[in-house]
């Protein structure tokens, strides 16, 4: 009778300690309502959820501790969506905006994320003869991403470049693309004629 009830300890117990090493969750933010590209994260942002995650819980933000101070999200989060730690960006000091300018032209070697580059507007430009104005619309704005795209034959049509530039700099870029101007990127440091 003794080894019997003995017996049923030791199942329960050893049952209960399985459950339990089976059962472990991982804490982790979650968004509390939908949340836009660009938005500040704050606690205020966020819930936590509890979640078995095993070796993806490297690739969310843990809330066992605060969410970072300065960041901000580089793609929109649904309602309920867990937090990927890849999906953070430390806010721009400068707070200077994101911009993308295609341009029809090769970039020159020295043109690469991190690097500081010119933006120069061509308008008024039709033919060899005409006289048109050409202005500098950006100074030293940051290269974060450069992109090319082909056309459908494979042949390369348009190099897209990411840049951060001065609030003031954006209304300038944005009409100059808009009139369908000819933009050129430029490692930074030429001077203005």
């Amino acid at each position: 009778m003794l080894i019997g009830i003995a017996l049923i300890l030791v199942s329960v117990v050893g049952m209960t300690l399985l459950v339990n090493s089976q059962n472990r969750t991982a804490p982790v933010y979650a968004a509390d309502r939908e949340l836009s590209t660009g938005t500040r994260l704050s606690a205020d942002d966020l819930h936590v959820v509890h979640v078995r995650l095993d070796a993806a819980a490297e690739h969310y933000l843990s809330a066992e501790a605060e969410p970072p101070p300065d960041v901000e999200l580089i793609r929109p989060l649904s309602e309920g969506e867990l937090l990927p730690a890849a999906a953070l960006a430390a806010v721009d000091s400068q707070l200077r905006q994101a911009v993308t300018v295609e341009v029809q032209h090769d970039l020159a070697r020295s043109v690469q994320p991190g690097r500081s580059v010119d933006v120069w507007s061509a308008s008024g430009y039709s033919t060899v003869d005409d006289t048109g104005e050409v202005t500098r619309l950006a100074t030293a704005a940051e290269v974060t991403d450069i992109r090319e795209s082909s056309s459908t034959f494979g042949t390369s049509a348009a190099v897209t470049v990411e840049l951060l530039v001065d609030p003031d700099e954006v209304t300038d870029l944005l009409a100059a693309f808009g009139a369908g101007d000819a933009l050129t990127v430029l490692p930074a440091g030429g001077r203005e004629d």
